[in-house]
């Protein structure tokens, strides 16, 4: 081959060469391009995620079935009408940002109750937005579980307890629900209940309130007085009075606007009709 012809040929394998490279080179980009793309996709999606997440660990988050205290509606909310669970917290602690998801499936539970629904209340107070929420109650820490007994409200917040057991939704319903429970006994008497049942079982009640022995076991009982009282409404108003009044007296318990004293006669009287009832029987 003469001179020119290997000067050309040499030229053109450099040329193939060098068009390899660079189409390597590309590839190469592109890929690299393609991981950063990737790279970055992810990330944002991370960060989306953990937006919400963010959120849901904020104790000032509002929760379904969680009343927000301030100091505008302390009074109103912590009127001693319902038994009552409060969490006292400050939104940069970590226990309380870490008990907030298990406080909202609280509060849906109760929400999603009748029952609990009618007797109890979940409420959170932003202490360190508003200290004073927290010192009639001696709150020191956070978060600070305070449960308040039906007839305990703001007034009287040196009779309610520290919440001591576990800070999961299931624990704290569980515990809730068995206060009501108690609650629902006050006034309540087993010997009592037994003639009560008897005489919602009896053909004629009037006879059966007009025995001597029906009179003697009421009144060996302290408190009789009511379940006898109750038992001559039933027989001049008929069965259909025990599920009447009961609805009544929790209608006018659920607006609040009757004074302590009538609340504590009302629950007492509520408590007993339910002996007379037959949902409870």
């Amino acid at each position: 081959a003469t001179e020119s012809e290997r000067h050309s040929a040499c030229s053109g394998v450099k040329g193939e060469t060098g068009a390899a490279q660079t189409q390597g080179d590309l590839t190469e980009m592109a890929v690299t391009k393609t991981k950063f793309a990737l790279a970055v996709l992810a990330a944002a999606c991370l960060m989306a995620a953990a937006v919400p997440a963010a959120r849901a660990q904020d104790p000032n988050v509002s929760m379904e079935g969680v009343i927000d205290l301030d100091p505008t509606n302390v009074k109103e909310v912590l009127s001693g009408m319902k038994l009552t669970l409060a969490e006292f917290y400050a939104p940069w602690c970590g226990h309380c940002k870490r008990l907030v998801p298990e406080y909202a499936k609280l509060g849906e539970m109760v929400a999603a109750d009748p029952m609990m629904s009618q007797h109890v209340q979940i409420v959170k107070a932003d202490c360190d937005k508003h200290r004073s929420l927290g010192e009639p109650f001696g709150v020191t820490g956070f978060p600070t579980l305070k449960i308040l007994p039906r007839g305990t409200g703001l007034d009287e917040a040196r009779n309610s307890f520290n919440y001591e057991g576990a800070r999961e939704a299931e624990a704290m319903f569980n515990k809730l629900k068995e206060l009501v429970e108690m609650d629902k006994k006050v006034g309540r008497d087993d010997q009592l209940d037994v003639v009560a049942s008897d005489f919602m079982a009896a053909d004629d009640k009037a006879a059966f309130l007009a025995k001597p022995e029906t009179k003697t076991a009421i009144d060996a009982v302290f408190g009789g007085e009511l379940y006898y009282g109750l038992m001559e409404k039933i027989v001049n108003k008929g069965d259909e009075y025990v599920e009447k009044e009961i609805a009544r007296i929790g209608r006018i318990i659920a607006k609040g606007k009757i004074t302590r004293e009538k609340f504590a006669d009302m629950i007492l009287k509520q408590n007993v009709l339910r002996a007379f009832s037959v949902e409870e029987s």
